[in-house]
């Protein structure tokens, strides 16, 4: 995932102070690399401990870290003039073009923002697990219940009830070799996060999809894959966001399917 992604992302979770850095950034990204962190702090109004702090909060070990990761980005961005799918989109000014444009936008971020290691790690689990209980947000239901179809035409025994208490009577009834799968937005559905943790009781590993931010559903999951959301009008992100998730499930998928071939 870039850096600078990443600060889009978690914008919404930052600190008033964090997000003056991360806003900074994003506007003056080409600049960073002549600025100290003593110069940054003065040209946003923080301390420069702030800065040292929003670095690690970024996962990086310090402020000369975080510079290098925005520059790489920055220069990565520019290479390879990769804009033929958007000029193909942009083509005709319909609503099936423009759809298009700002999927193609949320499909990359979110391929970007997910580790290579923990979609394998996601195939693996499901391949391996005896049972496979499937618990959603009311706004993943369809997306749980496309999961769920898939993995029973693989031949997996899954699991999937919108009903919150039969949800909790199956979580109970796993065993250390199933998994829980939990679909959700937010990722603080109080029920969900109850779920994970009365399955991870029973040593059931968890495999979380939400929205990429500071999420308790995630917290408390084995293995975390993510959306990055738009930043259109909520009926549109809601649909985009649907659209990400399905594209992280049908990755999982084509990475069962090449594991059987």
């Amino acid at each position: 995932m870039t850096c600078l992604l990443k600060m889009r992302a978690m914008r919404d979770q930052l600190s008033v102070n964090e997000r003056k850095l991360a806003d900074f950034i994003l506007e003056n990204t080409q600049l960073l690399r002549d600025y100290s962190s003593s110069q940054l702090a003065d040209a946003v109004g923080v301390s420069q401990s702030s800065v040292v702090k929003f670095s690690q909060k970024l996962g990086y070990r310090g402020y000369p870290s975080l510079k290098l990761a925005v520059y790489e980005s920055y220069a990565g961005a520019g290479i390879g003039g990769g804009d033929e799918p958007a000029r193909a989109f942009a083509a005709a000014a319909s609503p099936l073009s423009q759809l298009g444009q700002k999927k193609l936008e949320v499909l990359e971020n979110t391929v970007s923002i997910n580790e290579v290691d923990q979609l394998t790690a996601a195939v693996e689990a499901i391949r391996a697990a005896r049972c496979i209980q499937i618990s959603a947000c009311p706004g993943s239901v369809s997306v749980a219940r496309y999961l769920t179809h898939q993995l029973l035409e693989l031949g997996c025994w899954a699991v999937f009830d919108e009903g919150g208490n039969l949800q909790h009577r199956i979580s109970n009834s796993l065993r250390d070799d199933d998994l829980l799968c939990i679909l959700c937005d937010f990722g603080g559905e109080e029920s969900l996060v109850d779920v994970a943790n009365r399955a991870r009781e029973h040593g059931v590993k968890v495999l979380s999809l939400t929205r990429y931010n500071y999420n308790a559903a995630s917290i408390h999951s084995d293995i975390r894959l993510y959306v990055v959301p738009s930043d259109d009008d909520e009926d549109l992100q809601r649909l985009l966001f649907r659209s990400a998730q399905l594209h992280v499930i049908e990755g999982l998928i084509s990475g069962l399917l090449s594991k059987k071939s």
